[in-house]
């Protein structure tokens, strides 16, 4: 049968936290540390699916809906912190049995392995970091107030319809609400595929979609990037609107390495793997 992903749940004391799981299913036994995968607002573990099959057998991989997306529990905070996501799926690695990782994250994932890798040091021995919001005073503000507006249910059914268009605007501009040439997205395309299991991805976590969003937009990343201990990859990706920040967060980690160009998930993969093979060989 080769390499196999499952859907699978795992229970914290919030709830439970669902993730795809890929497993070699002849011994189960892979060479290199478990890679948990976090993946952006407001999407779900799905949307790490073409990386996960880019990636080579060398590691088991564990893909998390992070909490208020997908099919995973809430925070029982009102108005949880970073802190708070990293912990519900450090947990819920911890049920996995997960002592040592390297840990992926991408946009708000990204922001979420962070605050994780700085909780566990000892858990999180490898981070890879793919797109970080570097924002300004201004810019927090404004996207506080107008990114990721709360949502609910309408008796007209208009959330269908914004869902939609909440997602078609994040392909084309950044931010979406600027919607002119200014702020047309490099590389932005509109794809309906994509389209379609995002706005079903937002429609199913309506009332919480927010959260995540405003966590990010609050936390203090520079700070949070600048304390970490522990070997970091940057991934360039010149599609992603926050490319424009890498040169930045590589200054800002100790000794992070960088890899330029991976906007595909095969370069992804690549890059990944090279820099969790040089240091196991380290």
């Amino acid at each position: 049968m080769g390499t196999q992903i499952d859907k699978i749940y795992v229970r914290i004391a919030e709830g439970q936290l669902h993730l795809h799981r890929r497993w070699e299913d002849k011994t189960g036994d892979h060479a290199g540390l478990p890679l948990v995968m976090l993946h952006a607002s407001p999407s779900s573990s799905r949307s790490l699916m073409p990386l996960m099959g880019a990636l080579s057998g060398e590691h088991a991989l564990f893909a998390f809906d992070t909490p208020c997306n997908g099919q995973s529990c809430s925070p029982p905070q009102g108005t949880p912190e970073m802190a708070n996501f990293a912990d519900m799926i450090a947990r819920g690695s911890d049920a996995l049995g997960l002592e040592q990782i390297a840990l992926y994250g991408t946009h708000t994932g990204a922001h979420i392995a962070v605050e994780w890798a700085l909780a566990r040091p000892d858990q999180v021995r490898a981070l890879v970091l793919d797109g970080i919001a570097l924002l300004d005073t201004a810019t927090r503000s404004e996207f506080l107030a107008r990114y990721a507006p709360p949502q609910a249910p309408d008796a007209t059914g208009e959330q269908f319809h914004w869902a939609w268009n909440f997602i078609r605007d994040q392909m084309l501009f950044f931010p979406h609400f600027k919607k002119d040439a200014e702020h047309l997205r490099a590389g932005g395309t509109l794809d309906p595929a994509i389209l379609h299991d995002l706005t079903l991805d937002v429609l199913n976590n309506l009332e919480t979609y927010h959260l995540p969003y405003e966590a990010v937009f609050r936390h203090a990343a520079r700070a949070a990037l600048a304390a970490l201990n522990v070997p970091t990859l940057v991934l360039g990706d010149s599609e992603s609107a926050l490319d424009p920040a890498t040169a930045e967060i590589a200054r800002l980690v100790p000794g992070a390495t960088v890899a330029a160009d991976c906007a595909r998930p095969a370069a992804k993969a690549r890059a990944i793997e090279t820099f969790l093979k040089e240091l196991s060989h380290g």
